[in-house]
């Protein structure tokens, strides 16, 4: 009898468990977020994307597609603006095809609900092709993950900035402060690939403000942490509004010299 007891409170316990608790958070006005990295990779025709939706509330799942902006990227230096298209196939993006150049000017203006969005001037960051990949046999804490070594050499002339990619939105920023023009090699663990599956990675060129965005951005977001923690601060990039300027947007525009290097695991 005891035995049953017992057996029927866990079965309480387990079932109050269960029970969804949403909490009645505040809600503000959404905002306009920008997504504007553009790409240069060296003999490649490039078409460029900025995507563009509003921030949405705390159990929102998708953030609602912007379809009816107007997007502009501005040449400042050659006093030329190219625009952006909207995509049919994929709500929210905007294309263009467009290969950036080196010490140019740039500003990206987006018009939407009758407000007008600017960023700050940008040139093309340079960065520097990956050297070599190559698997190892270290593992981290779960024991089974895929240790890729990444090789790569430092231009010696220039204070360098660099943002790894590596899939599945898990970045890596990284500057040439310890390594400047050395041959520089780092581990990274993928834990959700297996024996047969292609590591993709991708170096970009960044500058020193967009490193301390994204150090910040990553610290934020893959740290991990309870639900009940104290909310993240907004982290605010390049871009303004110029028609309502407490109504700011969220994101970043940047412009990057970019090398991809793939490898199969094994």
């Amino acid at each position: 009898m005891k035995k049953l007891l017992l057996l029927i409170v866990i079965g309480c316990l387990n079932t109050a468990c269960e029970e969804v608790i949403q909490l009645d958070l505040p809600t503000e006005t959404p905002r306009l977020a920008i997504e504007a990295s553009l790409e240069m990779i060296p003999g490649e025709s490039m078409t460029q994307v900025v995507k563009l939706s509003l921030t949405g509330g705390f159990y929102q799942e998708v953030n609602p597609a912007v379809t009816d902006a107007v997007v502009q990227l501005i040449d400042l230096t050659n006093n030329q603006t190219y625009n952006f298209v909207h995509s049919t196939a994929i709500d929210g993006d905007y294309r263009l095809l467009f290969t950036p150049s080196f010490d140019t000017d740039y500003k990206l203006r987006v018009v939407y609900d009758n407000e007008t969005y600017e960023s700050t001037t940008e040139q093309l960051m340079h960065a520097v092709p990956i050297d070599n990949l190559e698997q190892g046999n270290n593992t981290s804490f779960g024991g089974d993950e895929k240790e890729v070594l990444i090789t790569y050499t430092d231009a010696g002339e220039r204070d360098d900035f660099y943002l790894f990619d590596f899939g599945e939105q898990l970045y890596l920023a990284t500057k040439d402060e310890f390594y400047q023009g050395n041959v520089f090699t780092f581990s990274y663990f993928f834990d959700d690939l297996e024996a047969g599956d292609v590591a993709a990675i991708k170096i970009m060129g960044i500058d020193e403000r967009y490193f301390n965005f994204m150090t910040i951005l990553i610290n934020q977001t893959q740290d991990g942490g309870s639900p009940f923690d104290t909310t993240p601060s907004t982290v605010r990039g390049n871009l303004s509004n110029m028609t309502n300027p407490t109504h700011y947007p969220m994101g970043y525009f940047r412009l990057s010299e970019t090398y991809n290097a793939s490898l199969v695991l094994e």
